[in-house]
């Protein structure tokens, strides 16, 4: 049975709260509730690009009497019925101050790594491209046939949902309140890489630095003016400030959001809940193209600040 989900439109407004808590802050991270949540993920059903291929057949084909053809993307999206694909950040991170590091990169929209990965490794073909003095067109067709093809997808701009789970606490020593994002300076940024599939991201299975400095190893001086001194209301996520006790949260990016930055909602839920409400508005979402990828940044401001991230996953889905 198809979970269905009815969503509004553009402007109407999603229910946008962090997945474990509708009325605050995060409750203090504990092991059990680790293997509680683990075994909830464990049940949770991701469909495949197979198993949305053929729910479109059904509804297309095997019940073509009853479902008007229109209305099959209609039915795939209110269920939001898409394929995924998940990013994990490799073991633990402590971001120290003006040490940003990049947690991960998602692999590129409606591509797989595998076929990335031997993209990358066709020397012969770019060695040969290089050396030539002459365009000639049959070596370029040729090399523009073995360019990766994007795996099935619908329009142009197919993103549909961006999950992100992040767990993580600063460096200080309160516990979990009220009101507690208020002057926080560890947080988390998603940076949209266009066309990352033509940049190599992976060579002989390891994923490349593609951004400057992805490993913070560089400390950084930020001006006045820099958009990434603090975090502007553009985060995807803060910590609370001096909060020793590690926060879960679970930030959904939907595509049919429609909450403007000015008004008093988004106000509330940057608030209360540490979101950037210049993110509330679905638009990264909708304006994702195919090939793009997007990076999480772990940031750090000022004196000892630093951001202790324990976890950091971001899933993508699209539409078929």
């Amino acid at each position: 049975m198809l979970p269905f989900r009815l969503r509004r439109g553009f402007g109407g407004q999603r229910h946008i709260e962090n997945e474990n808590d509708n009325n605050g802050p995060p409750p203090p991270y504990s092991e059990s509730d680790s293997i509680s949540k683990l075994k909830t993920e464990e049940e949770e059903f991701f469909p495949s690009i197979w198993d949305v291929l053929k729910v479109r057949y059904i509804l297309q084909w095997k019940l073509k009497k009853l479902v008007p053809p229109e209305l099959v993307d209609s039915i795939i999206d209110a269920a939001e019925y898409w394929p995924s694909i998940i990013n994990v950040m490799d073991g633990k991170r402590t971001v120290k101050f003006d040490r940003d590091q990049v947690l991960l990169k998602t692999v590129p929209l409606c591509f797989e790594r595998k076929s990335l990965e031997r993209s990358a490794s066709q020397s012969p073909l770019q060695q040969q491209s290089q050396t030539q003095t002459e365009p000639d067109p049959e070596s370029k067709s040729e090399s523009e046939s073995e360019l990766p093809k994007p795996l099935p997808r619908r329009t142009a701009h197919p993103c549909r949902k961006i999950v992100f789970h992040i767990k993580s606490h600063d460096q200080g020593s309160a516990r979990i309140h009220e009101d507690m994002y208020q002057g926080s300076f560890t947080w988390f940024d998603a940076e949209v890489i266009p066309e990352a599939h033509k940049k190599k991201m992976y060579v002989n299975g390891t994923e490349q630095e593609i951004l400057n400095d992805e490993s913070g190893s560089v400390k950084k001086h930020f001006e006045p003016s820099d958009e990434h001194l603090l975090p502007r209301s553009k985060q995807v996520q803060m910590n609370g400030a001096r909060v020793s006790e590690t926060q879960d949260r679970t930030i959904t990016w939907h595509y049919v959001d429609g909450i403007e930055a000015d008004s008093t909602a988004a106000y509330d839920i940057e608030r209360r809940l540490g979101r950037g409400r210049y993110t509330l508005d679905g638009r990264v979402v909708r304006e994702l193209e195919v090939g793009d990828s997007i990076a999480l940044w772990g940031r750090a401001r000022f004196g000892q600040w630093a951001n202790h991230v324990f976890e950091a996953s971001v899933r993508v889905f699209w539409a078929i």
